[in-house]
């Protein structure tokens, strides 16, 4: 009896010691799931924001005729569409023109930005194969909306930058821990999800392909939102434009001098692949004439030629391929974060993985819904999931949209 007895507590120890080492989580496990599934609906919402700007552009193309281009036979006139601008809205104050979408697509019009006679601002639209006017637009495009759909949610101050640019740090801290905790992953590119089984584990093995697959991907995204919230907190690595003599800006610019600051610009730069014209912003600001040149993976403005509107003379010049590592990085992250920099092909690459990025939080959301209700059961919150059944994704997705889109038309 007693040597019965002395044994017993020693097994039940052992037992209860080999169940604790059972249920030890690793860190990197525990890290995955607290950044990752339990964000995944926030994450995915403005994956898919993302996703739909990137080619929000094409999609207006679809269903807005003005915003389509004919055919070029000859390179484009931008003094010719400034007058056509002026021509069409004689009352109007024009302060710019340029391309309609960030990598200058021929296939689009360009535009021209001006205030009406009460102060509204509106765009024109110009077609660069015949210089003239097809339309113009007052309000929002798609692409500026769902442009601040994902960038701030619609919401005003700074704060919701920083929310959705936070999420650069979360992406990048679930990529690693994901990497850590999915042992000998390079194993895993082939491995085909066993549809056979139940949906946690269908979910699990789409979210570990997905997910390796789209490593790269999550890099850049994760990199390059990292670094739109350290610039939004001050960091601004821009080299300051020259000033010139501080002159009241002129309001009657004409095609002509729109035409001489171009050609000034092609001197200065031969080849230059111009993409918009601005006029001064105030007094001591020079007009600014940009585009792209001898430099790849950069946003569309960042060569640029600055010109003094009172004497048609360059003050200075800001060339890609001379600039340091810090400011080229400025120039960097809106091509790679949304994949314009090879035009339509890139964009649409972007797009595939921008959507397998959104099916990735979507498959985390179900397998973290899953988790819940083996641990806690069924509670309030998975008894009103149960009874939204197949719709409950979707109706989340909504109520977190419908704030924001709501503010926007108010």
């Amino acid at each position: 009896m007693s040597a019965v007895a002395s044994d017993t507590p020693r097994t039940v120890h052992g037992d209860e010691a080999q169940a604790g080492r059972r249920k030890a989580v690793p860190v990197s496990y525990w890290l995955h799931s607290l950044v990752g599934l339990k964000l995944s609906l926030f994450l995915g919402f403005v994956c898919l924001t993302g996703t739909i700007a990137t080619v929000a552009h094409e999609i207006e193309w679809l269903y807005k005729p003005a915003v389509r281009a004919s055919a070029m036979q000859r390179e484009a006139d931008w003094g010719a569409m400034w007058d056509a601008a002026k021509a069409a809205h004689p009352y109007a104050t024009l302060t710019a023109i340029g391309s309609y979408e960030r990598n200058d697509a021929p296939y689009f019009a360009k535009s021209v930005s001006a205030t009406d006679g009460t102060g509204q601002e509106f765009t024109i639209y110009v077609d660069p194969g015949t210089s003239r006017v097809t339309g113009h637009e007052y309000g929002r495009s798609f692409q500026d909306a769902m442009r601040a759909l994902h960038y701030y949610l619609f919401a005003p101050g700074p704060i919701p930058m920083y929310i959705v640019t936070s999420l650069g740090f979360l992406l990048v801290l679930s990529l690693v821990t994901g990497l850590i905790s999915y042992k000998k992953f390079w194993r895993g590119f082939w491995r085909m999800p066993r549809w056979h089984r139940d949906l946690r584990t269908v979910m699990g093995d789409l979210h570990r392909l997905i997910g390796l697959w789209s490593v790269w991907f999550v890099a850049v995204i994760g990199v390059t939102s990292i670094w739109y919230f350290v610039e939004h907190a001050g960091l601004d690595l821009n080299a300051p434009p020259p000033f010139v003599k501080p002159i009241q800006p002129a309001t009657d610019i004409t095609g002509d001098q729109i035409s001489r600051w171009t050609r000034i610009a092609r001197r200065e730069m031969p080849g230059l692949a111009i993409t918009a014209v601005h006029l001064p912003y105030g007094p001591g600001d020079p007009a600014i004439v940009q585009g792209q040149w001898q430099a790849w993976l950069v946003r569309e403005r960042t060569n640029a030629v600055f010109i003094d509107p009172a004497t048609d003379e360059m003050v200075g010049k800001r060339i890609a391929h001379e600039m340091g590592v810090g400011e080229r990085i400025v120039h960097t992250a809106d091509p790679l974060h949304f994949g314009t920099f090879g035009g339509l092909a890139t964009k649409l690459i972007w797009v595939v993985f921008g959507v397998a990025l959104v099916a990735m939080a979507g498959s985390g959301a179900v397998i973290y819904a899953k988790r819940l209700r083996i641990a806690a059961g069924s509670g309030v919150a998975m008894g009103m999931l149960d009874y939204l059944g197949d719709w409950k994704w979707p109706s989340i997705l909504a109520i977190t949209a419908v704030p924001g889109i709501a503010f926007w038309f108010w």
